[in-house]
């Protein structure tokens, strides 16, 4: 069914950023002073996000790759944070099979104050087998590490004192600390690639990203995603699921279309190292609902349309899914906050279903 809204819920813009040294993966490896270049202008590029408008910005943690150079998502948290103070942070997400979930969980409390309640934690279960392959795991080993470490974050974000004993860790009656800032647990987001990790995060009252899919698929997960959380008896915000799309925005259709053409798609020239070496995501690389490419009024739209159809009430951008020049890169950012976020706030949600 569906519930009329009183009034139309407004749709959030989240920054997501792969975060690389401009070199081509495969090709070229990042010198010390490409990496330090790279470091301290993405950094200016976050910090801005907030003067642009952006509700906030989510950090992508990847292993064993240079096109990825956050093996550690919450230190940029920390460091974006010391030079913001309306920006909400998160990262899309925390590898936890590749953590100790304690040391987690006691980072997720240190950033609570760090940020000043700020930090939206953000789990995952990792970028595939190869990944974990590369860190000495069983793939086998995978969801379980998973799913054990989750349950040691909830009951971190519920009660400073963890019980938590299983075939990974042996915890009894441990106080972690510093506490997590209460509220927190129902801020945790998770990545879902299918219906049942959407209903599984719904039913734990986690909020859920997805990535990717074709529009219908996207709105079958935001289904799944709404009906676990009703049965399991919470409360629906459209908030809670937000919609990852590639987006880059320029002064025109045109002149966004040239751009993206002449820039290097990382995603192709490293699949085995991202989310796309899993098989079924590699076929959905090039698929054209992911991506909103052109002017703020054409994107606009766009998004509007792919939010409105799945209740997603979070977009999250992915802008540098590509080399693209970094002054296309920052006027990309500025254009998505001053005038496509406005829009998706205005615009809203017709409606929240349940």
């Amino acid at each position: 069914m569906s519930v009329r809204a009183k009034e139309p819920m407004m749709i959030e813009t989240w920054n997501f950023s792969l975060f690389n040294a401009g070199t081509v993966p495969g090709e070229q490896d990042p010198t010390p002073e490409q990496l330090q270049a790279a470091y301290s202008r993405y950094l200016r590029l976050w910090v801005d996000c907030e003067r642009f408008g952006f509700d906030g910005v989510a950090f992508a943690e990847h292993h064993f790759t240079p096109t990825g150079l956050a093996p550690s998502t919450h230190l940029l948290v920390a460091a974006v944070a010391a030079q913001t103070s309306t920006l909400r942070l998160s990262t899309l997400g925390g590898v936890l099979p590749l953590h100790d979930a304690r040391r987690f969980a006691e980072e997720v409390g240190m950033l609570d104050y760090l940020t000043q309640g700020r930090y939206e934690p953000g789990i995952a279960p990792g970028a595939g087998s190869v990944e974990a392959r590369k860190a000495g795991l069983s793939t086998e080993d995978i969801r379980p590490r998973y799913h054990s470490g989750a349950d040691l974050l909830r009951k971190a974000a519920e009660d400073p004192t963890v019980t938590h004993q299983d075939q990974f860790y042996n915890l009894d009656r441990v106080t972690l600390s510093p506490r997590i800032r209460p509220g927190t647990g129902d801020k945790i987001w998770v990545t879902a690639m299918s219906p049942e990790s959407a209903a599984w995060g719904g039913r734990r009252g986690h909020k859920v990203c997805t990535a990717f899919l074709p529009t219908p698929e996207a709105n079958a997960l935001a289904q799944h995603y709404r009906d676990a959380v009703t049965d399991a008896g919470r409360p629906l915000d459209p908030r809670n699921l937000g919609l990852r799309r590639r987006v880059f925005v320029a002064g025109s259709d045109s002149e966004a279309e040239e751009k993206r053409e002449a820039a290097i798609d990382v995603f192709r020239r490293d699949v085995q190292s991202l989310e796309a070496a899993d098989n079924r995501i590699a076929r959905l690389h090039s698929h054209p609902d992911d991506f909103a490419v052109g002017s703020p009024k054409t994107v606009t739209e766009r998004l509007v349309e792919q939010c409105r159809a799945g209740g997603y009430g979070s977009l999250v951008a992915f802008t540098d899914f590509a080399l693209f020049d970094h002054a296309d890169l920052v006027r990309s950012h500025e254009l998505i906050g001053t005038e496509v976020a406005p829009a998706l706030r205005a615009a809203g949600l017709a409606e929240v279903r349940g």
